[in-house]
């Protein structure tokens, strides 16, 4: 059994991830989850002592759940929104737990997304002589740059 509730509490207290996952015996990776799924339903550990252990596995979607049919994802759209500064498939997917328009696990969205991107052969075919453009391929923040 995953202790949810001490790996919340836990984190409550300011511990960090690894030590949580050593105490708990269990992987960083599912103290990550935890953390991630309460925070995101705004759970804390006083309100998860106040519900039964499957009452509280089902609020943090982990509990016993009915067969999923395989949802239909808009990929088309995942696509553009990634394109946005600071979005990534972790985000997006999150969003898509939240308002019930799937219910995969984070894994299974990421090969989904893989499998639609190479159906759909997403590339940009450039040429140039060598020397004469630079191109910097960044994804985060914007950052700065002095030219001298």
């Amino acid at each position: 059994m995953v202790k949810f509730r001490e790996i919340i509490r836990l984190h409550e207290l300011g511990y960090n991830q690894s030590d949580i996952a050593q105490s708990c015996a269990v992987a960083r990776s599912t103290v990550q989850d935890y953390i991630r799924r309460a925070r995101g339903k705004g759970l804390s550990y006083a309100e998860l002592c106040q519900l039964s252990d499957s009452e509280a596995q089902a609020q943090l979607g982990k509990g016993k759940q009915s067969p999923v049919t395989q949802s239909v994802i808009d990929f088309a759209t995942v696509h553009r929104e990634l394109q946005g500064k600071g979005v990534t498939l972790a985000l997006l997917w999150q969003e898509g737990l939240d308002q019930e328009r799937w219910q995969l696990s984070y894994g299974q969205f990421c090969r989904r997304y893989s499998q639609w991107k190479i159906r759909h052969n997403l590339s940009m075919r450039q040429t140039h002589a060598g020397g004469e453009k630079v191109f910097v391929d960044y994804c985060g923040q914007t950052m700065r740059y002095m030219t001298r």
